[in-house]
């Protein structure tokens, strides 16, 4: 009868159960273990303790037979089975190699097969001694037809099978246990509930305890089967639990800050601030907490959006843009964090959010102020070095007339005060371009033209500085011509920052090759050197706005770093990307990608070479 009553303990008891056999394999002193049958909160109690998110009854075999060999040896298990199996019941304590946590098995021997119960043991010390598991059986007729001694104990009632529960508990006591099993004889479905009873010596215990029906094998049911945990401390732990929230309910009854606490489904508490903050009453909150998330999800994505993406059971914190009924859009910054029961169970979350919304607008008011200097700081700037170098072109027009010895004298310095001018000059127009572009004012304005004629008069107008520097420039393509749409100053700009760069870095003797070719649909433009590299831990940073490469030979040579920000920028003006590859000392190789593009029913643009491309070579290179 045991065995029958046991066998049908259902997987989705609310108590931890594993059914096992352990048989001794032929010709061998191994033990062979069986796993029979384990519900989910066994495998919810063992995930806690293996920290292993698979649970399968393999690993579970795995899991004792390793405990078995590093707990017994020669004959001392069976031995130890053969214990169980003349007292019926033992108790065991169980230590997780992984984490330390500890869990109470209860092993009882049911004729073939052996059964454990588990339960998690927080406070080992004070609970060994006072937890208990009541097992029990009865038929039709609320006849008591098997229970376990823990059982007997509480009750201290003498011999119990053959009673029933009015002939043992109280009206008050047992009318709880005889309506759920009504309930479950009806709907043949498993059963949890809570009770109080009172036990040997007159003292209220509560109880957690799970009912089901016993089926035959014919699948008709024969009669209850149950099961008890004392829940004394979980009590305790809950009403201090309530107290807490109570009180922090009454805290923020008087904050700006809305807080929420929360199920999987729905809030359970909403603090009086959000009506406030969302302009609207939070009841739809407590019917579905999805709601919440929705005032994020309809926000138009932006760059300055952080997604509102949660998980129940991970902390969770950012800053958002909702948008409310009203239409109105506000900036929240927000927090959630788990609420954990008395078995480390995450029940509930708790959560603070806060408007937000001044402080960013204050912050993009700082911004914005902060590009009006630097436009104005920059274009106070522009004006007088734009004297300054015509003036320089001016002067050198009249020492012509002087002595040849004295002009040559008169040029050097001209000289350095034109190359210093034009550093100026190219400060400047980064600063006055890296404002337009967080402004959102730079234009691009593409044509139809050929790409490999405009790059390759490019590389040709740097060729002097290359060599100059006793460097090597090639260009090669592979093809003569390839008409596409592309803005020709942003393509300039472009690729006369990274020619810079590369002469500015390249070792003497060194070369630089610029390659140009075609892949599918896209334009691809390389620009390789062999100078001094860029360290690894630069690379993910180094199109980021003042971002320098430190060089103790080139102190003389370092730039703003503004520089290759504005490149990427400008590659993403143009739809786009840009990506290095490097090794330290032995050069630094970045390859543009744009689209291959074109204007239906444009013309093509025919290029010739003008001074304003060797002035604006002349800028870029002014510090090279």
């Amino acid at each position: 009868m045991k065995k029958e009553i046991y066998k049908n303990i259902i997987k989705n008891s609310k108590i931890a159960y594993l059914i096992i056999n352990f048989k001794k394999k032929y010709n061998s002193k191994d033990i062979n273990v069986e796993v029979i049958e384990q519900n989910k909160e066994f495998e919810k109690i063992f995930k806690i303790l293996s920290e292993n998110n698979i649970l399968n009854k393999d690993i579970t075999k795995l899991i004792i037979s390793n405990w078995i060999n590093k707990n017994f040896k020669d004959n001392s298990f069976s031995d130890f089975i053969e214990e169980i199996k003349d007292k019926g019941q033992k108790r065991l304590k169980y230590t997780s190699d992984v984490n330390g946590k500890k869990v109470l098995i209860d092993i009882y021997y049911l004729d073939k097969y052996f059964i454990l119960i588990f339960n998690m043991d927080y406070d080992l010390d004070n609970n060994e001694k006072n937890l208990r598991v009541y097992n029990w059986a009865k038929d039709l007729n609320g006849v008591y037809l098997d229970l376990n001694e823990d059982y007997v104990d509480i009750l201290n009632k003498g011999d119990i099978i053959g009673k029933k529960d009015e002939d043992i508990w109280s009206e008050s006591e047992f009318k709880k246990f005889k309506e759920c099993e009504e309930e479950v004889l009806a709907t043949r479905n498993v059963k949890t509930f809570f009770q109080s009873i009172k036990n040997e010596n007159n003292q209220k215990v509560y109880l957690e305890s799970t009912i089901w029906p016993l089926k035959d094998k014919d699948n008709n049911i024969i009669g209850i089967r149950g099961s008890s945990i004392e829940v004394n401390d979980r009590l305790a732990f809950e009403k201090t639990l309530e107290q807490n929230e109570e009180n922090f309910r009454e805290i923020t009854k008087y904050c700006d800050s809305v807080f929420i606490i929360r199920d999987e489904n729905r809030a359970t508490y909403v603090s009086p601030s959000f009506k406030k903050v969302f302009e609207v009453e939070p009841n739809e909150l407590y019917k579905n907490i999805n709601k919440l998330d929705n005032y994020f999800k309809q926000v138009e994505y932006s760059d300055n959006n952080i997604s509102y993406n949660m998980k129940f059971d991970e902390s969770n914190e950012g800053t958002g843009k909702i948008k409310l009924d009203s239409g109105n859009e506000k900036w929240i910054w927000y927090k959630f964090l788990p609420i954990r029961d008395y078995k480390g169970n995450i029940t509930k979350r708790v959560g603070i959010l806060t408007d937000v919304t001044k402080d960013k607008i204050l912050e993009e008011e700082k911004n914005k102020f902060r590009l009006d200097f630097l436009a104005n700081v920059s274009h106070e700037l522009r004006t007088p070095v734009n004297l300054i170098s015509s003036t320089i072109q001016l002067i050198k027009l009249n020492l012509k007339n002087l002595p040849q010895e004295d002009e040559n004298k008169m040029f050097k310095y001209i000289d350095l005060m034109e190359t210093n001018s034009l550093r100026l000059i190219r400060l400047i127009n980064n600063l006055i371009d890296s404002t337009k572009i967080d402004a959102g004012f730079m234009g691009f304005t593409p044509i139809n033209a050929d790409i490999i004629r405009f790059v390759e008069d490019v590389c040709d107008s740097v060729i002097q500085y290359a060599n100059f520097n006793k460097m090597n420039l090639i260009f090669d393509t592979d093809k003569e011509e390839e008409v596409v749409l592309f803005d020709p100053d942003i393509i300039e700009r472009i690729l006369l920052n990274l020619l810079s760069n590369a002469v500015k870095f390249n070792k003497i003797d060194g070369t630089i090759y610029v390659n140009l070719y075609t892949e599918g649909d896209e334009i691809i433009i390389t620009i390789k050197d062999e100078g001094i590299g860029i360290p690894k831990e630069k690379l993910s940073c180094i199109f980021d706005r003042f971002e320098q490469v430190q060089s103790k030979n080139k102190i003389e040579k370092q730039g703003s770093g503004i520089g290759l920000y504005l490149v990427k920028t400008l590659v993403t003006i143009h739809e786009g990307k840009i990506k290095v590859e490097s090794d330290l000392g032995k050069g630094s190789k970045f390859t543009v990608t744009i689209p291959k593009k074109v204007l239906e029913n444009g013309e093509e643009y025919v290029f010739d070479k003008k001074e304003n491309m060797y002035r604006r070579v002349n800028i870029e290179f002014s510090d090279v």
